[in-house]
Formats: C-alpha cells, structure tokens, sequence
C-alpha cells in the first residue's frame, strides 16, 4: 500500500519542483542583471526619460526590467508546474528564457567588454547574442499570440501569419549581420561596446541586405495584424475560451500599443516616404513631443511586456474563472484611444501644420493653441465613438448591460401596461447578458405563472410551484432571482446562457439590478390578472349561489307551501275522508310553519338578523353554539365595527366551521377573534386530518376576495395530520 500511495505523490512533485527550480533560476538571473547593472552604473545609456536625468533614467528603467523579469521567472515556474505539459508553457518559459538571457548578456558584455576589459570569459559572445537572442524569444512570443488559449490558431488559415512571422525574424536575424559597426547593448540598445559581428557572417547579412526597407516596418506591421486577430479571436471566442481570451487579449493590446508608441522618436527608416510627408514626419520625430511619447511609452512597453502580459498569461492559464475584467477592458480602450487621438492630433497640427508653414515644430504658440482648440471640439464625438468601440470589442454585439436599466427606467416611466413591459423586460435581459434564453414569472397566489419569454414562446403559458422547477425547465445552467416587493415574493427572472458560457460580474450586477427594478413591473401586472381573476370569481360565484338559494327554495320552502296548499284544499272539498277537516287545517298550519322556518335558515345562511342587532361577538357565539362539532369561541377587546368588517368576520368563521364540519373529521375547534392595534384579527383552528387545498374551494377563495377588498390578508395552513388553520386580518378602522 506504501509504494501505491507514493507514486501518485511524485508524479504531483515533479511539476512543482520543476517550477520552482524555474522560479529561482531565473530570479537568481535578474538579481544577477541587476548588481551588474548597479555595478555598471558609471557606463549608462544615453537615452534618457523626458523629464529626467542619465542617472534617473537608469534607475526607473532598471526598476521596471528588475521587477519584470523577476515576474516572468516567478510567473515561468507557476505556469510549469499547473500545466506542465502544455505547449503554451513551452513557448511561455522559452520567451521568459530569452528575455532574462538578453538583459544578462548585455549586462555581462558591457562590464567585460566596457567597465573592466578582459574581467569575463566570453564577453564578446554575449555581445553577439544581442543580434540573435531577441528574435528567438519573439519567435515564442509570436506562438503564444497565434495559438493561445488552446494551442490551436482561430482557424487553419492563420497558420499562414505564423510562417510569415517566422520568415520576418529570420530576415531581421540575417540582415542584422550586415553590421561593421560597434554593437549596441543594454537598455534599450543605447550602449556601444567595442565588439563587431564577426566579419565572417558580414556577407550573409549583405545577401539579404536589400530586403532591409520592407523588414524595417515589418515589425509594426506584424504588431498591427496580430492585434486585429486578437479582437476578431476574441469577438468569436466563446464560454472557457472567451473568458481566457479577454485576460490574454487586454494585456497584448497593452503591449502591442505602447511598442507602437514607443517608435515616437526612433521610427523605422522614413526613406519610402515622399519628400512632403518624410520632412513634417522628420521634424515631428525629433521633437520634444517626440521623446516625450516615445521614451514613456517604450517604458510602459516594458512594463506590460514583463509584467502585465505574464500576469494576464498566468490567470488566463490557471485562475480566469474568479476573475472579471470587462470594465476594466473597456476603459482601457477607451481612454487608451483618447491618449491615441490627443497625440495623433498634435502631432499633426504643430508638426505637420508648422512644417508646411516653414516654421520649426514646437515653436509657434499659436499652432499649440490651434491643437487644443481643435482636441476640445473633437473630444466629445471621438470619446463617443471610441465608448462604441469599446463595447463593441468587450460585449459583442449584444447591449451594454447599463443602457439596458435605462432602457427599462424609461419604458416604466412612460406607464405602459404590464402585457407591454414583461416581454421587453425579457428582452432587455436576454440582450444585456447574452443569454439564449430569458424569462419573467410572475406569482399567482401559490404558484408562479409564465408571464413573458425571449425569444417568445407559443402555446399556453405554464404555471409551476417552485423556483426549482422554473430553472429546471432551462436546464443545469439556468440562472434565476427572485423579485421582491415590500417583502413579499412577486415572481423571479431566469435565464440561460449558452452552452459552455457563464455570466460574467458585470451581467451579474445587471441580473440583479433589474430584478430589483422588476418589482413595480410585477404588482401592476400581478393586480390585473388578480382583478381579473377575482371578476371571474365573483360571477361565477354569484352564479353557484343563485343556484343553491333556488335548489333550497325548492326543496325546502318550496314543498313545504305546496303540501300545505293540498292539505287546505282536501279541507275544502271535503275529499279526504279519514282525517277531519280540522286535522287537515293543523297539517297546513305545520306545513306552512315549516317553510317559515326554512326561510328564515335560509336568509340565515345570507347574512343573520343577529348580526346586524348584537354584533360579531353574538353572531359568531351563535355559530358556535350551532355547529355540528365542539366550537369554543374567544373574543377578546371587540366593539362594534362597519356593516363589511362584521360580514366579513361572520363568514370567514361561517365557511371555516362549514369545511371543517364536512371533511376535517375534528373533535373541537377554536374560534378566537380579537382587535389587535387598529385591525382585527380572526383564527379558526380544528384538531383533525389536515391536508385541505384552499385552491380547491370556491367558498376560501370568495372569502379571501373578500377580505382582500377590505384592504386585509386570509391564508390556510393545514398540513396532513396536523390540523386545520384559517387566518384572517384585516383594518377595523
């Protein structure tokens, strides 16, 4: 049992010690890069931070490459070890290898080859590797970019770009051996050592020299492309794969943007261009503009490519389903666009404007003037159109979740009717989350009702029990809320994403903000269908009494008067000979007596005399006193109250004691009425079997009309074996 318990437990290590053998390894490397480069401070780069000196610019650009590499290495070893066997992690840990191998040998050749000549072995190698090492670590990065998040590109035509990016870095590999020159090292390549390419190689790289014009922009254009596969990838992606893409995705476009930016004042050879656009783009290069835009942006390049790209990477990887980024997604779009259009604009009015007018860039006041102007007028519109290029690229093409609670307040506040607003509710819903389905229920007494679907569905609405059932009936990944109003329970929204999809943060908060909102929605359509309900209830009721006071007239009353009538005629004619005509006479008297008595029964059953002369308290004593079952009756602070409370407090205990005297089986019931505060209350309970439905009786529910009309509340609660309460409560005031 020992051995079979321990293999398990090493195949899980390997992994771990694996990444953490990463980890460390390159940590251990980026300290190293950094005490040279602290070493080494004396022998900076010439290329500084606008705004700052050679020594702070030394200082934040080592910070950034410091923390950034430490993060890949750190980021390296979690990545192998969660996924150890993915193609991705391969490609990950081999771009993280170049990078931390890149900022150590520039490092490792300026201090041997500049700071202290002759102090390491193979300085001039490293030196080299500053020619070759990059476009091998971009070659990983280009398959992280093309085959992320499944290691399959969008479709089978994208592997075209791959070969494409791979015949670029090579043509950028053999044309930079075209180089007699020093190379250039360090940060930014801003560090001449006195080492050359090996004369050797010079011709291979004049071989291929002539193709030197269309690599140069190459790159950018690659960067471009890769974007719009990005966001078209994303657009497509769906459920796992979306959710992964979107973190991978807002860190790339980060990256690619910033690279872009960071070629301000070191752009691609300009020679391609005419001579009317090369001398504004000249003049726009080096300008202080220029460096400003290019040395920050090349610094947040770094910054996303060390760190916000490895991050993003490593959740999408591992830990994308707990976290949600579209705001953060959409703003970034949109302000990153409005730093975009800000730069292209004053670009082109102080450069461009300035150099068609002969004047140097940067000089004239009134051209800086011209472009606020002309930023302020512009800002608007561009920022509402780059609003809809955000949304577009993070929601597709479904709503923004917030314009759809706009969408909804303003429908509410126009007063439409309930058979207008559900099925919009519904739509609403199903546009704002991208569901496949969306639904409105609505509560009818003790059961929910279907009230409105998108898309629409025919055939009769259905009614269901539970809040179970409803999101049973969309399947395992229905989603549902329960709409409150005041407390109570009005109906619930559901909806059901698409298969493999789940609902992100932001379709969250807007699933329950406009449930919260579906409330007032809910009360205006729940009181129609209840008055039009209770309509059909009290005809029809009107109807069921009309026929029992008939059938009861006619045989009660009814024969009574006609037995009479013969008794009284037999009088007369003389016909009936074995009873005196006096006997006949007492037969009538008693007969019509009788009927008498089942008139007065009968108006009883209406609304008794004794009600109207002595109050609730007698009337319902009298009840009590009648009924077929022991019946204790309590009252407690009573007064006389208006003629509809009174009637409805006798019938309430009417049609209690009735029901339970037909099907309770009860040995004793308790009738309690009593004035609590400004309403009364009344209870009546039995001891017997239980189990009523209140649905099931027309008398339960024209009394629970009833009491609802005097702005009260009934309610049954009966339980099998456990007895029968009727509850009524209503103001008295």
């Amino acid at each position: 049992m020992a051995t079979a318990v321990a293999g398990p437990r090493r195949a899980y290590g390997l992994p771990a010690i694996a990444g953490a053998v990463i980890a460390l390894a390159g940590t251990a490397l980026a300290l190293a890069t950094l005490y040279l480069t602290v070493v080494d401070r004396l022998s900076p780069p010439t290329y500084t931070l606008a705004g700052l000196d050679v020594d702070w610019s030394l200082g934040v650009r080592t910070a950034v490459q410091t923390v950034g590499l430490i993060t890949m290495s750190l980021i390296s070893g979690v990545i192998v070890w969660r996924r150890p066997r993915a193609l991705l992690s391969l490609l990950f840990l081999g771009l993280a290898a170049s990078l931390l191998l890149q900022a150590f040998a520039s490092q490792y050749a300026i201090h041997g080859l500049l700071v202290t000549p002759g102090s390491l072995p193979l300085a001039d190698l490293a030196a080299w590797s500053q020619k070759f090492v990059p476009d091998l670590g971009l070659m990983g990065g280009v398959g992280l970019l093309l085959l992320f998040p499944d290691g399959r590109p969008a479709s089978p035509r994208w592997w075209l770009l791959l070969g494409i990016a791979i015949i670029y870095l090579a043509s950028d590999l053999l044309i930079g051996l075209d180089d007699p020159y020093s190379l250039r090292v360090g940060p930014m390549a801003w560090v001449w050592v006195p080492v050359t390419v090996p004369p050797a190689l010079w011709a291979v790289g004049a071989w291929v020299s002539f193709g030197s014009g269309v690599v140069s922009w190459g790159r950018q254009a690659l960067a471009i492309v890769f974007a719009v596969y990005l966001l078209r990838r994303l657009r497509s992606a769906r459920g796992d794969g979306r959710l992964q893409l979107k973190w991978f995705a807002y860190a790339a476009t980060i990256f690619l943007l910033t690279s872009l930016l960071a070629l301000a004042d070191n752009p691609p050879p300009l020679d391609w261009f005419p001579n009317q656009v090369q001398l504004p783009l000249r003049q726009f290069v080096n300008s202080e503009t220029a460096h400003a835009i290019g040395s920050w942006s090349g610094l947040l390049s770094s910054l996303a490519g060390l760190v916000l790209l490895p991050v993003g990477i490593a959740v999408a990887m591992v830990r994308y389903r707990l976290y949600d980024i579209d705001i953060v997604i959409n703003r970034t779009i949109l302000y990153g666009g409005l730093a975009l259009f800000v730069t292209g604009a004053y670009a082109v009015v102080v450069a461009g404007v300035g150099s068609l007018l002969g004047q140097r860039a940067g000089l004239n006041p009134l051209l800086s003037i011209v472009a606020i102007a002309l930023v302020a007028v512009l800002l608007l519109p561009v920022r509402s159109r780059m609003q809809a290029i955000a949304n577009t690229a993070v929601y597709g093409k479904r709503a923004r979740p917030y314009d759809v609670l706009s969408d909804f307040a303003a429908s509410i506040s126009q007063a439409e009717t309930a058979d207008v607003l559900l099925p919009r509710m519904a739509d609403l819903l199903r546009d704002g989350t991208g569901a496949a389905n969306a639904e409105v229920w609505v509560k009818l007494g003790d059961r929910f009702q279907l009230a409105a679907s998108s898309p629409p569905r025919d055939g009769t609405r259905p009614t269901l029990s539970s809040i179970e059932e409803i999101t049973a009936r969309l399947g395992a990944d229905a989603h549902a809320k329960t709409v409150f109003h005041e407390g109570a329970v009005l109906g619930a929204l559901v909806l059901a994403k698409p298969r493999g999809e789940v609902l992100s943060s932001v379709e969250r908060r807007l699933f329950h903000d406009l449930a919260s909102q579906a409330g007032l929605v809910l009360v205006r359509f729940r009181l129609v269908q209840e008055l039009r309900e209770s309509r059909s209830r009290i005809v029809a009721a009107q109807d069921i009494e009309r026929h029992r006071i008939e059938r009861n007239l006619h045989d009660g009353a009814q024969q009574r008067f006609v037995n009479a009538l013969l008794a009284l005629g037999m009088a007369d004619s003389g016909i009936e000979r074995d009873r005196s005509r006096g006997e006949l006479i007492a037969e009538a008297t008693r007969e019509v007596q009788a009927g008498l008595r089942d008139l007065r029964s009968l108006a009883r059953g209406l609304e008794p005399p004794l009600l109207a002369e002595a109050g609730i308290a007698a009337a319902v004593a009298d009840l009590a006193d009648r009924a077929p079952i022991a019946t204790t009756a309590t009252f407690d602070n009573l007064q006389r109250y208006a003629d509809g409370v009174e009637t409805a407090a006798y019938f309430v205990v009417a049609e209690a004691l009735t029901n339970a005297a037909k099907h309770s089986r009860a040995k004793a019931i308790e009738v309690t009425i009593r004035q609590v505060g400004g309403r009364l209350r009344v209870e009546v309970t039995d001891d017997g079997i239980g189990g009523a439905e209140p649905a099931r009786g027309s008398g339960i529910i024209g009394m629970q009309d009833r009491v609802a009309a005097l702005g009260g509340w009934m309610r049954v609660e009966s339980l099998t074996g456990g007895g029968t309460a009727v509850l009524a409560e209503f103001p008295c005031e």
